[in-house]
């Protein structure tokens, strides 16, 4: 396992953290009606940082085709490859939090500052770990857990949350909370015979989502049902026989609606849908209470495809798509190159396109969810959308990586935002 860093500072006051890009001019955040930040890989070696942190305006895909630019706001020092990237909210105010890599670090980036903080590092180093934001903790979960501490990464424990609640979680805060183990999802493998430990499963996460007082999580294995975790009680329970019917994250889009990839074999191109998701107990009248999930699925119509981008949520019934716009085709020649063999070409301004979707018959939905008996499949209700496409073009002399999806995480963070779970999204690394 790679040191852990060097913690010599020792002062209350934190330092800043954050490299600013000179060429960028960045404006107020103030400047857009809904600042859209999105994450990206950097060209780097260390201790040189191995992301940045820019900044678009979501709302200005439905204001016109003017291109805009992409405003790089800062290089997150401290970051590292290999991290995940999560919107954590609080009363406190939000902010952007990175976690994983080889040191098992954390950082936490203010947009309203512009500054980047060091958090507590996890308790064992976690590869592009799994993030979920909800309820003002930042829960991490090893994407794939593995047994054998000598691999570097991702042994036990699987599952921790950092607290942001009470304190902004910096090394340098008085009070800093640190990382609390949780219990391990039980289709981990958390108890193997001799055998099967020197041989063990290889399983990977692939869907998860979280509402009420739950967090759901299924494999990509097949077999192995869906499984939920109570925030509260801090327990696991099977919820349903089947994975859940989705790839990577589920995007709230208010209440019980979500927008999700559907699973296809397709690995270039994906249907999308939005799917209502309850958990409902059940108490018989004699015999444990149960604990069931119910999904219903409507399909969204949409006039072009989906091409596994990023999803975020935007609030009120909308939702984002972020598209990488770059070549991919030089991705694969140039991905293990060196900085100086990059050719010219490669080192171009790189774009994204920013697609909106409204949806326009929420109430057609809503209505569809409360025929209980009848499944959704049979009521033949589909999802209208009005969806706006705006390019935008990253201008910077800190070059991202060249591949087919640099930009790992987006996210939806307002200044008059309520402090709730429902902004962010991270790239979903099977389909990367």
């Amino acid at each position: 396992m790679a040191a852990k860093r060097s913690r010599e500072d020792t002062t209350h006051s934190p330092p800043d953290l954050t490299t600013k890009l000179s060429d960028d001019a960045v404006e107020s955040s103030a400047n857009f009606a809904k600042p859209l930040y999105l994450v990206a890989a950097l060209w780097a070696e260390q201790p040189r940082p191995a992301y940045s942190v820019s900044m678009v305006d979501a709302a200005a895909a439905a204001g016109g085709n003017e291109p805009r630019r992409a405003r790089t706001l800062a290089q997150l020092a401290g970051a590292e490859q290999g991290m995940s990237f999560v919107a954590a909210h609080s009363t406190h105010g939000s902010w952007i939090v990175g976690v994983g890599g080889l040191q098992g670090g954390a950082i936490i980036y203010d947009p309203s500052t512009q500054r980047t903080l060091q958090a507590p590092d996890i308790s064992y180093p976690k590869h592009e770990p799994v993030l979920i934001s909800h309820r003002g903790k930042v829960y991490a979960i090893s994407r794939s857990p593995k047994v054998n501490r000598n691999l570097g990464s991702d042994f036990e424990p699987w599952f921790e949350s950092l607290n942001f609640n009470k304190v902004v979680p910096c090394i340098y805060h008085n009070g800093c909370p640190s990382w609390k183990r949780l219990p391990s999802p039980p289709f981990f493998p958390c108890f193997l015979s001799p055998k099967d430990f020197r041989n063990p499963p290889e399983i990977t996460v692939s869907s998860y989502a979280a509402f009420g007082s739950h967090i759901l999580l299924s494999l990509e294995q097949q077999g192995t049902g869906t499984y939920a975790f109570h925030v509260g009680k801090k327990t696991w329970e099977k919820v349903c026989d089947q994975s859940l019917p989705f790839v990577g994250q589920a995007i709230p889009l208010g209440g019980s609606l979500f927008a999700c990839h559907v699973k296809s074999n397709n690995v270039a191109a994906a249907a999308t849908s939005v799917f209502h998701m309850s958990i409902k107990v059940f108490t018989p009248s004699s015999g444990k209470p149960t604990t069931n999930l119910s999904i219903q699925e409507f399909p969204v119509v949409s006039a072009e495809g989906f091409l596994w981008p990023l999803f975020c949520p935007l609030g009120k019934g909308s939702f984002c798509s972020i598209r990488w716009g770059g070549s991919s085709h030089q991705s694969r020649k140039a991905k293990y190159l060196k900085d100086s063999q990059i050719s010219s070409k490669a080192k171009r301004s790189p774009q994204v396109i920013l697609t909106t979707f409204q949806v326009v018959n929420t109430e057609d939905i809503l209505a569809a969810c409360q025929t209980e008996s009848t499944k959704a499949k049979d009521l033949h209700v589909a999802v209208q959308v009005k969806q706006q496409n705006q390019t935008y073009k990253f201008r910077s002399k800190n070059r991202l990586v060249v591949s087919d999806m640099p930009v790992v995480a987006a996210m939806s963070i307002s200044r008059d935002r309520e402090h709730t779970d429902e902004g962010t999204t991270e790239t979903w690394r099977g389909y990367r």
